[in-house]
């Protein structure tokens, strides 16, 4: 007999979203490696000098400009929307902008729907733009492959000033020499072979279509510059003479990002750590065009428990997975703020201080108080934080259906659906949660959806209803529900009635052993369904209900004789809720909710046929 764990799932691409140049992509190679080696960002901190929290890392005091740019290589996943969420947050706390720029140089790695994709994902994840390439603005377009012209006039301005100059040179040449340098102790930088070339000879050989690049003259110098998160910064090696327009024409990441920044007013810019050592490139280029840069700030890398780099396979992946997933956008945001940003002590202080039920709540508490250092990602707490989310909306009066119905019922369906098929092939499975790995029950335990269920035009509403009547006591998850408590959703199968008839088990029960001489097991059975029937569709509900399940109790009262020789009336209650979990559940033992609710979920047309099942 297998063991399955049935949770609908979605395939996702993992791609890297954004460009870097073969040179950047080798010293950022090199880097990594050596971090890995020495403790990886936190031993890079602790080489940095000190920053103490202060003013680099408050809100400014003007409204600022940010960007999310991602690149339509791949599809949004949780580095790139933790880097889209910080950007928000802080110009909505500023009473600022926020922008989306999409970097598309990088021709020949586009994925053809990506653009769509990451748009429809992050206005799912409730993060609105002030200007992007669907809604315009005034320092559109908004997509760099329609932007060369800006690149072009740039470029020149570069080329004549002496800051940057063509190269000729072949890629093999280029490899060869990249290998004999690292070969010799040197390394990967250009040798500069073309940066003395005369420029009227250089504009020659480009006139005639002479297949070229255009490098940046870095003239062996090393920019520094003051980073908001890890303080004064700068490499321990000269620039390198990097690209800034490729052979197709198309400019490179670092030299669109850096005009396209500028032109766009953006005064802040918050990214990943891994683009750090990349900065000292950028904050060369502004003061080759005598620009101001914004104010930068590098926010510790996400990676898995175990601290290797999240992928596909430790949860760094599609957002849409998490959509489908049923993941609210408010829990997701929530979790992610709290992945290397740090809270204020006073709310962390306060009961569920980290949980912040809206994105706006988060940017009133936001700040540019990031943590040095990788950060560990952990699913268990997302967990968490979606139960304390879906609850409060839950719970709310008036409740959002529409919301409720968008988030809850998608997700919830398709489980139930997917299980259903498992018990119409009559296959029996086990099945298992796998949010906490725990066996749930075997598909011979239930026989099919109840009707209101298998019903499209009824199951939303049964759905909203059973998460909002357990929400009512403690957090939940619907996925969780389904197999915590099947029978609010499965009919219980003959198969399991017949587990527990009342000449094999029942009659042994404790619950029940008092009465096997007076009133049979059926006999109880058959009055405790009369008490039922008799309460009024119109009254069923948990106070009805409990009243009948009172009355049956205090009908079949006992006489206990004490050990010092008096008498106790005992009511029947544990004989009641017993019967009750075999005719609910298919199973005496098997744990639920209070018995009244459950009747009230299912209703009495439901209840009095399991009853019949049960007897039969």
């Amino acid at each position: 007999m297998s063991t399955i764990a049935l949770r609908p799932h979605s395939r996702s691409i993992l791609q890297r979203s954004a460009y870097a140049c073969q040179q950047c992509r080798v010293s950022s190679s090199r880097w990594h490696s050596s971090a890995r080696k020495t403790g990886g960002f936190e031993a890079l901190r602790k080489k940095l000098p000190s920053l103490a929290d202060g003013k680099l890392r408050d809100l400014p005091n003007k409204p600022a400009r940010t960007r999310f740019a991602p690149s339509p290589t791949g599809y949004l996943h949780l580095g790139s929307l933790r880097t889209a969420l910080f950007n928000w947050l802080i110009a909505r706390a500023t009473g600022g902008q926020f922008i989306i720029r999409v970097e598309d140089t990088d021709r020949t790695r586009i994925v053809e729907d990506a653009t769509f994709r990451l748009l429809a994902d992050l206005k799912w994840a409730e993060l609105d733009w002030d200007e992007g390439p669907d809604v315009g603005g005034k320092f559109g377009p908004y997509q760099q492959s329609l932007r060369l012209d800006h690149y072009k006039r740039n470029i020149s301005r570069l080329l004549e000033n002496g800051h940057a100059y063509r190269c000729f040179c072949s890629s093999h040449d280029l490899e060869r020499h990249k290998q004999q340098s690292l070969e010799g102790g040197g390394t990967a930088h250009y040798p500069g072979t073309c940066r003395t070339i005369p420029v009227p000879e250089a504009e020659r050989r480009a006139a005639a279509g002479e297949p070229h690049v255009v490098r940046f003259n870095a003239q062996g110098r090393r920019p520094s510059f003051v980073d908001s998160v890890y303080g004064n910064y700068q490499k321990s090696e000269d620039e390198d003479d990097f690209i800034l327009i490729k052979t197709d024409g198309y400019p490179t990441y670092h030299f669109a990002n850096v005009v396209d920044d500028h032109l766009m007013n953006i005064t802040h810019v918050i990214r990943g750590a891994e683009w750090l050592i990349s900065t000292p490139k950028h904050i060369a280029l502004y003061d080759a065009f005598n620009w101001t840069p914004p104010t930068f700030a590098h926010a510790g890398l996400l990676c898995a428990q175990n601290g290797e780099k999240l992928s596909k396979r430790n949860h760094d992946i599609d957002i849409s997975s998490y959509r489908d997933r049923g993941v609210l956008p408010s829990a997701l945001n929530n979790w992610l703020a709290l992945l290397g940003w740090s809270m204020s002590e006073k709310d962390l202080a306060k009961k569920d201080g980290e949980v912040i039920y809206t994105t706006q709540a988060l940017a009133e508490k936001f700040s540019l108080r990031f943590t040095k250092g990788n950060i560990k990602t952990n699913p268990d707490k997302l967990a968490v934080i979606q139960r304390k989310h879906l609850t409060h909306r839950l719970r709310e009066d008036p409740a959002d259906d529409a919301f409720l119905r968008r988030t809850i019922v998608p997700v919830s369906t398709r489980l139930l659906a997917s299980i259903s098929d498992l018990l119409a092939a009559k296959k029996e499975e086990y099945l298992t949660n796998p949010a906490n790995h725990r066996h749930a029950f075997s598909t011979t335990d239930f026989s099919g959806l109840t009707p209101v269920l298998a019903d499209p035009a009824t199951a939303p509403a049964h759905i909203l209803r059973v998460n909002r009547a357990l929400a009512a006591d403690s957090p939940v998850d619907p996925l969780d529900l389904i197999y915590e408590h099947p029978s609010l959703f499965f009919r219980p199968s003959a198969t399991a009635y017949a587990r527990h008839t009342f000449s094999r088990s029942l009659s042994k029960l404790d619950d029940l052993k008092d009465y096997a001489g007076a009133v049979s097991p059926e006999a109880l059975l058959a009055d405790l369904r009369a008490s039922f029937e008799a309460v009024p569709v119109a009254e069923w509900g948990a106070a009805k209900l409990q009243q009948a399940i009172n009355d049956f109790s205090e009908r079949h009262a006992t006489e206990v004789t004490k050990d010092d020789g008096t008498t106790k009336k005992v009511k029947a209650t544990k004989a009641a809720y017993t019967l009750l979990r075999l005719v609910l559940t298919g199973d005496p033992l098997r744990g639920a909710k209070p018995a009244k609710l459950q009747l009230a979920l299912l209703g009495k047309e439901e209840t009095l046929l399991r009853f019949d099942m049960c007897a039969a």
